[in-house]
């Protein structure tokens, strides 16, 4: 089991991670009209990344409470 500080540094990371992702650098090499089955290149890059980042926090987050228990 990882200690607290480990945890807070997944988080802190995580965070970082979620704020370069969804900045304009990034956000530019999908702005454009191309679709992926029917849906928007941005709209799936968007909503994929979405549901990867709340997967890898709940991850972090789930072993932090079990460890409580």
């Amino acid at each position: 089991m990882l200690p607290p500080k480990y945890r807070k540094d997944r988080l802190s990371a995580l965070a970082l991670l979620g704020i370069v992702a969804l900045n304009f650098p990034i956000l530019s090499l999908f702005s454009r009209a191309d679709r992926l089955f029917g849906i928007p290149v941005l709209f799936l890059y968007l909503f994929s990344f979405w549901l990867l980042f709340v997967i890898l926090i709940a991850q972090v987050v789930r072993v932090h409470s079990k460890e409580k228990h």
